[in-house]
């Protein structure tokens, strides 16, 4: 059993966690003012040095303030925050690990609507402490997680381009079918099963809170470049389709397959396309 201290143990991710890690057997009190959790003890912010573990569950706005009060109390335990971008705090950690500090840094690959943790993915970042980024991988052990682990400065690149490049597109999507007055109230026997796909994407996404998906892009130092490369791209699709040459078409579709799939033959591809149309 481990002592833990939530600070915004009270918000949607904070009370996720603080039920997982009671769950697991864990002691957790909740550091949220203003906010109570029924259940969980409320405690002030200097129990952190008396926890074995202070995870940060507040908004990314919020977390290098609430860091960097963290850090000047020097607490012993291990602490970490849950933000989905990490560029505010890369500063704050790298201070904290010279001055010996016990830090990580955890990216929860799943919304506050969860049940269970069971299956969902978790990202662990090592901010320049091995021992602490092993000591936040067994924090979240017993759940069923599916963890990966990565270099803090490695966090944003990726998340640019897998999470943030799934909110754009989704947003994207929802805006055009917007300006053109589509209004999709059923789908029986209007849609094709490529557009069933598209709104089974997007529609949690714009339907979730925009205090949750904007500062994931606004945050974020690495969506400017993506936005860039989304333009460039869909200038080279266009091309593409006006110029109406099959060989080039072909070839830049093999390369985009080839990251989700084997390449397929071009005759398998045909034949694959009159069934998923």
């Amino acid at each position: 059993m481990k002592k833990v201290l939530l600070v915004g143990g009270a918000g949607r991710m904070g009370r996720i966690l603080a039920r997982a890690f009671r769950s697991a057997g864990h002691a957790v009190a909740i550091h949220d003012p203003g906010r109570r959790l029924p259940g969980f003890p409320s405690v002030p912010l200097e129990t952190a040095a008396a926890a074995d573990a202070v995870v940060v569950s507040v908004s990314l706005e919020a977390t290098p303030a609430v860091l960097a009060e963290l850090f000047s109390l020097s607490p012993p335990g291990l602490v970490l925050d849950v933000a989905s971008v990490k560029g505010p705090v890369l500063p704050l950690y790298a201070g904290a690990v010279r001055r010996g500090l016990s830090v990580a840094s955890v990216h929860p690959m799943f919304g506050p609507g969860v049940r269970s943790l069971e299956g969902q993915n978790l990202i662990v970042c090592d901010a320049g402490d091995p021992s602490a980024t092993r000591a936040a991988t067994r924090l979240f052990a017993g759940h069923g997680l599916k963890v990966a682990t990565m270099p803090i400065g490695a966090h944003d690149p990726w998340i640019a381009r897998t999470l943030g490049l799934a909110h754009l597109l989704s947003l994207l999507a929802g805006s055009v079918l917007a300006r053109e007055g589509v209004k999709v109230k059923s789908l029986d026997g209007l849609a094709s099963t490529s557009f069933r796909n598209l709104c089974l994407l997007a529609a949690p996404i714009l339907h979730q809170a925009p205090d949750l998906t904007l500062p994931i892009q606004a945050l974020n130092p690495a969506t400017p470049a993506l936005f860039d490369l989304l333009a460039s791209e869909l200038a080279s699709w266009r091309a593409l389709v006006e110029g109406n040459d099959l060989a080039p078409f072909e070839k830049k579709l093999a390369e985009a397959s080839a990251v989700l799939s084997p390449p397929v033959s071009a005759a398998k591809a045909r034949g694959r396309s009159r069934r998923t149309r």
